[in-house]
């Protein structure tokens, strides 16, 4: 084939070390959903984020602004942690949502079809969130993961 390496999604670490026994390929990528309010989660709700690293997967978060958190949850974009801390820099909740994952190294994939918010995502790149912001988004427990049971991030607690 011509593939040079795969990528998965919301894959744990069980469900990629069963990939790894048997593929001949790499795994270059693995899309979950990761937002502010899962910083302090472990590893089943983050779908083992460190171990991802520590394999050389790149780990790349598809919900950035909670888009799975269900209708009318904008915590992420309208949030008081996330409104305050974008006053001080003259940007939008969800620009602070969106720079968080940047400033950890996190590449993300925001869903619009709004012209003016495909701008804003990208309107992120000029400006720094300081120690004391990234400590309260590292430190946010909300919103927390949506999908699986317990507040896991789907079935990465199921043995």
């Amino acid at each position: 084939g011509k593939a040079k390496a795969i990528g998965v999604s919301h894959y744990c670490k069980r469900h990629v070390q069963d990939i790894l026994e048997i593929s001949t390929l790499p795994i270059a990528v693995n899309q979950v959903q990761y937002h502010v309010g899962m910083g302090m989660a472990g590893p089943n709700a983050t779908d083992d984020k460190k171990y991802m690293e520590q394999q050389g997967i790149l780990y790349q978060s598809f919900s950035p602004l909670c888009g799975p958190c269900g209708k009318g949850h904008d915590e992420l974009i309208k949030g008081e942690l996330v409104s305050e801390i974008g006053k001080k820099h003259n940007k939008t909740g969800a620009q602070v949502s969106l720079k968080w994952l940047i400033q950890h190294g996190i590449p993300v994939i925001p869903k619009s079809d709004n012209e003016e918010h495909l701008r804003n995502n990208l309107d992120i790149f000029d400006w720094q969130l300081g120690l004391v912001d990234m400590f309260k988004l590292d430190s946010a427990t909300s919103p927390a993961v949506a999908g699986g049971f317990s507040g896991t991030s789907g079935d990465c607690d199921i043995p």
